[in-house]
This record gives C-alpha cells, sequence and structure tokens, in this order.
C-alpha cells in the first residue's frame, strides 16, 4: 500500500515572493491569509498531520489572492512511532519552533502554530521576528523575549500584536491550544480591525 499527497495545481507567487516585492503587508490581508492558512492546519491537525515547515516560502497565493498550504516535505504524522530521531532538528531556522529547534520528539500542532506566528510577526513588518546567522536565530527563538511588531510596524494593532506574541511564546501551554482557537481569535481581530475602520 503506497500513500501519496495530490495537490491543486496553484499559478501565483508564495507570500515569501510577495514580501520581497513590497514589504509589510496591510494587517488586513495579513489576517485573512493567516486564517486561511490556519484553517488549512485545522485540518491537517485533525487528521493527525503535523507540518513541522510552516513559512512564507510554503505558502502560495492563487489568482483569487487565496492562500494555500503546501510543501509537506517535513510533515510528520502523530502515531507514527515517532521516527524522528531525537536531537534532529527539522524546520527553517527563521520560523522555527523552540521544541523544533531544541530538537525535541514530542512535536504537536502548536508548533506549526508558532512557525505561522512567526510568518505573521514577517508579513505584518517586514521582517522576521529574529536576526542574525541561523544557528543564533535558532538559539533567539529558545531563549529571546518575544519581539513586539508594533517596534518595527507602529500601524500593527493591539489586538494583532498581542495574538502575535501569543503565538510565539516560547511555552506551548501559553500559546494558542489548536489552530481552531486560532481562527477563533483571528476572526475577533478581523471584527477589531472593521469596527475600527468604521470609526
Amino acid at each position: 500500500l503506497m500513500y501519496f499527497f495530490v495537490m491543486e495545481y496553484v499559478d501565483g507567487p508564495t507570500l515569501k515572493d510577495v514580501l520581497k516585492r513590497g514589504g509589510a503587508l496591510d494587517e488586513k490581508r495579513v489576517v485573512t491569509i493567516i486564517r486561511q492558512v490556519a484553517e488549512a492546519l485545522e485540518h491537517a491537525h485533525r487528521v493527525g498531520i503535523i507540518h513541522r515547515d510552516i513559512k512564507p516560502d510554503n505558502i502560495m497565493l492563487d489568482e483569487f489572492g487565496q492562500a494555500k498550504l503546501c510543501d509537506l516535505g517535513l510533515a510528520k504524522v502523530t502515531g507514527d512511532g515517532g521516527r524522528t530521531e531525537v536531537g534532529l532538528t527539522l524546520g527553517t531556522p527563521n520560523y522555527i519552533s523552540p521544541e523544533q529547534a531544541r530538537g525535541e520528539r514530542d512535536i504537536d500542532g502548536r508548533s506549526d502554530l508558532y512557525s505561522l506566528g512567526a510568518t505573521m510577526f514577517h508579513a505584518l513588518t517586514g521582517q522576521t521576528p529574529y536576526q542574525g546567522n541561523a544557528g543564533v536565530v535558532m538559539t533567539k527563538h529558545i531563549n529571546e523575549a518575544v519581539p513586539d511588531p508594533r517596534t518595527l510596524n507602529p500601524e500593527v494593532s493591539p489586538r494583532a500584536a498581542y495574538l502575535v506574541q501569543r503565538l510565539l511564546a516560547k511555552r506551548r501551554e501559553d500559546r494558542p491550544q489548536s489552530a481552531r482557537e486560532l481562527i477563533h481569535e483571528l476572526e475577533l481581530a478581523k471584527r477589531s480591525l472593521e469596527t475600527m475602520e468604521q470609526q
């Protein structure tokens, strides 16, 4: 028996391409993109798949601006016997969760949420949360205080800044505990933005 993954063809740029061209994005657009990725993660996590490499390079935007999560090359199926070696670090340094950076074995969906938070930070500010070479950045993900995106972009709303900082919490227990919870938080952020626009 052979399992394989099939994905629709997406004729569009990655989020990384969009950020490279224009820097920080409008907050409403960021909230929409992150919510769409969170919905993909909610489905993946429900069927036992942990992506383990959420980053702007792995988010494509189709012709309608709809975000599509791709590249499951590092994905792990929960309950597969934990084939990842202890101490083996998988992921991309700029977006890696502290537990992945430490090479922990029991990675769960909250690790993907951390990486999505780092992606949200990048999209809101035009810059990754931590700077330096790969080793330095991974150490910062483990030890350094969570940055406030408003120091780089004062236009970021307090609610979005709070949500990014929650997603980037060092302890998994301090993050949203599921993609479903994150979707609810993003819906509140969207409503808050719409209220501000109407004032």
